[in-house]
């Protein structure tokens, strides 16, 4: 694709974004501070990208959005921030699990190597006795998503296990071959989205973007508990 293609990557409490300038150009990455009440530090990463090439967000030609599961808040200043520049440029959009993302983040710092057909877990957004688990497939040389909802630890693990900070023990006594700690990056980001605009995946509309949650956010359970169900939604 010609054009510049940008990857937001805030699904965990470190986050990062990577800028392809063009077509076969080598990819850009800088990291992106946790947020605050002072700063965007986001769209403050995004312009200095944009300033050390020479571009403006109207070369933009696609956005890379690492969707979750991950932190309530990252998801939905990278989704906002995605949806916002897509409206305004007319740029394509790719929302990628962010399970794929820590996955292709192993195989480019050659954490993990693997053929194709190559399958590993992902064990993320743990809470009390589940977690979400992404099961990733190996395939012409890039992770996929193959599988992903709530699960248990009885419901077991295939392949090489990826588990985030926040996961219990109980994982990873059921790793049938190796336990490696997740990473994310917005460079694994844009290499996946880019193979999955390449074979006709984006979000239909800018407004169709929106933050996997792996459950109702917390703010919306407490929320509803006091004022009654559905009001979040009135």
């Amino acid at each position: 694709m010609a054009g510049a293609f940008l990857a937001i990557e805030l699904s965990q409490r470190a986050g990062s974004v990577a800028l392809r300038p063009h077509t076969g150009a080598a990819i850009d990455e800088s990291d992106v501070p946790p947020s605050d009440d002072r700063a965007d530090h986001l769209m403050h990463a995004v312009a200095a990208l944009f300033a050390r090439h020479g571009l403006t967000p109207r070369d933009l030609a696609a956005i890379a959005v690492s969707e979750g599961p991950g932190g309530f808040t990252g998801l939905r200043v990278a989704c906002a921030t995605a949806m916002a520049l897509a409206d305004v440029t007319g740029c394509r959009l790719v929302a990628v699990p962010s399970a794929v993302v820590a996955v292709r983040t192993a195989v480019r710092d050659r954490a993990w190597l693997a053929d194709d057909g190559a399958v590993a877990t992902v064990i993320t957004a743990s809470k009390g006795s589940d977690a979400w688990r992404t099961i990733v497939r190996v395939e012409h040389g890039m992770p996929i998503e193959a599988e992903a909802g709530l699960a248990t630890p009885a419901s077991g693990v295939v392949g090489t296990l990826f588990v985030d900070a926040h996961a219990g023990p109980a994982w990873a006594a059921m790793a049938p071959s190796g336990v490696l700690d997740a990473r994310w990056s917005a460079g694994a980001c844009l290499e996946v989205g880019a193979w999955m605009l390449g074979r006709g995946t984006s979000v239909e509309r800018p407004e169709c973007l929106a933050p996997r949650y792996p459950r109702p956010p917390e703010a919306v359970t407490l929320w509803e508990a006091r004022h009654g169900p559905g009001s979040s939604s009135r």
